[in-house]
């Protein structure tokens, strides 16, 4: 039988105890993860997109657009990448700006299938002035709702 051992957490900085100094370090540069978690309605994304081939475009690269296209039902895969990118920006800390692009974050696929998250442009300037090097992101979409989650880290 296996035994399970504890994993020993470091302390956060920011719970140092007082009168220890805990180090300022560049906020826009810190390295430290970050997590963006999102959840879209399928049934919006459909009504939203539904016979909108310009808007579909505006919003999904064309690799992310045949790959949902090519599914049954298409929403539920349309509604975790959209979910997917509002995750990332979230994680970015940002959101939405005007200066970042819908396409600015694009989900492919690995060699096994899983989900990967490419940042491009904006998106991809702000991660590396951050600090932040890698990533990983999760998909799943049941009933009515798509949910993604992406975790940046140095």
């Amino acid at each position: 039988m296996a035994t399970l051992l504890p994993v020993r957490m470091p302390i956060p900085r920011s719970f140092a105890k007082r009168g220890r100094k805990a180090g300022v370090q560049d906020p826009t540069r810190s390295g430290r993860p970050c997590v963006g978690v999102d959840l879209a309605a399928v049934s919006r994304v459909r009504q939203v997109f539904e016979g909108r081939d310009e808007l579909l475009k505006v919003v999904f690269t064309a690799e992310e657009l045949r790959y949902c296209l090519r599914q049954r039902n298409p929403f539920p895969h349309l509604a975790a990448r959209y979910a997917a990118k509002e995750a990332a920006v979230k994680g970015l800390g940002t959101g939405l700006t005007s200066a970042i692009s819908w396409l600015d974050a694009e989900i492919v696929h690995g060699p096994l299938g899983e989900p990967r998250l490419i940042l491009r442009g904006e998106a991809a300037r702000l991660a590396e002035a951050k600090g932040l090097h890698r990533c990983a992101v999760s998909l799943s979409h049941a009933g009515d709702y798509a949910m993604a989650a992406v975790l940046l880290t140095a």
